[in-house]
């Protein structure tokens, strides 16, 4: 994975945004829906970059045209006007943001 990717401060981030026992507060929430669109957007293209060096007809090329489609998709997402739809996709940008570190080589 390349240097400009702090691997160990994105898992911080999600860890926070997928182990908070509570609902957060609004402001929680939108500090951590702002530091996981950073991650998503700085592992986009590392992850595109590494799949197009790979086999198109592969599973794993599959796979990881996947998760960078969804991530796409939630990035379009917003949070919605109550808290309960700001957490819900907080969980997916999280989510989406660990498949993505999941994908980097």
């Amino acid at each position: 994975m390349p240097d400009l990717i702090d691997a160990a401060q994105i898992n911080r981030t999600i860890d926070r945004a997928l182990t908070t026992p509570v609902l957060p507060t609004h402001t929680e929430l939108k500090e951590l829906e702002q530091a996981l669109r950073r991650h998503i957007h700085a592992l986009l293209p590392v992850i595109d970059a590494q799949t197009t060096r790979m086999n198109p007809g592969s599973k794993e090329w599959a796979m990881r045209r996947f998760t960078l489609a969804r991530a796409r998709a939630v990035l379009l997402d917003g949070p919605g006007a109550g808290l309960r739809s700001a957490a819900e996709h907080v969980d997916s940008l999280a989510h989406v943001c660990r498949a993505l570190l999941g994908q980097s080589l």
